[in-house]
C-alpha cells in the first residue's frame, strides 16, 4: 500500500483518502469492478497509478463544494478516465463560469498560511495549479440519490459555506460533509458566496435531522471523527470565522 494514501475499511468496503499538500484538504476514493469514485479530487499520481493498476476506466466524481481546494483535479480525471461529474446546481454555475478561472479564495488562504507559518506554498500552487473552467454532467437541487455499485448516496444542498455546498450521507451510516463540518476548525462563512445566515436557518439544521450519534463523518480537512466527538449538550457544537 501507498504511504500517501489512507486506507480505511468498513462493512466490506475500502475507502483511500488523500491529502492535498497545499492545504491539506481531502479526497476520498472508492475502487469497485473497475471503476472508481471519487470526493473532492485533487491531483494524486499515487491514486492515478493505484486506479491504472486496478484496470479503472470509469471515475464518477462527486463534489461536496465548489472551492477550489477541493474541485483542482477535476481536471486531471476526466483527463485520464472516462469521467462523470456530479455536484449541486448552484456550484456547477459558478465552476462554470470565467471568473472560476481564478482560485482567489484558495490564494488568499494560502497567503494567510504562508504568513503565519513562514512558508512560501502559495508559490508551489501556484506553479501546478491548472486553471479550468467545467460543465457538469449531472446537478441536482436541494436534494438526489445516486446509487454507485452496491453503494447508495444521498445528497441535500447545505448552502453556506459555499452557495453550491452538499451534504453527502452513504448507507445511512458515513457522512462526507466537506467544509460544512468540520472537527476542531471553525467554518469559515465569509467568503464571497458564503452565508453565515444560510448556515444557521439551513445547513446547520438540515445536518441536526439527517446525522446520527453514530455516525462517522469524513470531512474535508482533519481525520474522520464520530458526530459525538463534535456534540455538547446534545448540540453541534460549531464555531465561525
Amino acid at each position: 500500500m501507498d504511504k500517501k494514501l489512507k486506507y480505511f475499511s468498513f462493512d466490506g468496503v475500502e475507502l483511500l483518502q488523500s491529502v492535498y499538500e497545499y492545504i491539506n484538504a481531502n479526497m476520498y476514493a472508492f475502487i469497485s469492478e473497475g471503476e472508481a469514485l471519487l470526493i473532492d479530487p485533487h491531483k494524486s499520481q499515487e491514486l492515478t497509478d493505484l486506479l491504472v493498476e486496478k484496470n479503472v476506466r470509469k471515475v464518477t466524481i462527486l463534489l461536496t463544494h465548489e472551492h477550489h481546494d477541493h474541485t483542482s483535479g477535476v481536471y486531471w480525471y476526466q483527463e485520464q478516465f472516462e469521467a462523470t461529474l456530479i455536484c449541486q446546481k448552484n456550484g456547477a454555475e459558478w465552476m462554470a463560469s470565467k471568473r472560476y478561472l481564478r482560485p482567489m479564495l484558495l490564494s488568499f488562504i494560502l497567503n494567510e498560511s504562508d504568513k503565519l507559518n513562514g512558508t512560501h506554498r502559495i508559490k508551489e500552487f501556484e506553479k501546478y495549479f491548472v486553471a479550468r473552467q467545467y460543465s457538469a454532467d449531472i446537478t441536482y437541487d436541494d436534494e438526489w440519490k445516486f446509487r454507485w455499485q452496491d453503494l447508495y448516496f444521498e445528497f441535500y444542498h447545505i448552502p453556506g459555506h459555499s452557495q453550491g455546498s452538499c451534504l453527502i450521507l452513504l448507507d445511512g451510516k458515513y457522512a462526507f460533509t466537506g467544509d460544512s463540518l468540520l472537527k476542531d476548525i471553525p467554518i469559515i462563512t465569509r467568503f464571497p458566496g458564503s452565508s453565515k445566515e444560510d448556515y444557521l436557518s439551513i445547513a446547520l439544521p438540515l445536518m441536526r435531522q439527517k446525522l446520527n450519534d453514530d455516525m462517522i463523518i469524513f470531512p474535508g480537512h482533519g481525520s474522520p471523527f464520530s458526530l459525538n466527538e463534535i456534540k455538547t449538550k446534545e448540540e453541534l457544537n460549531v464555531q465561525f470565522r
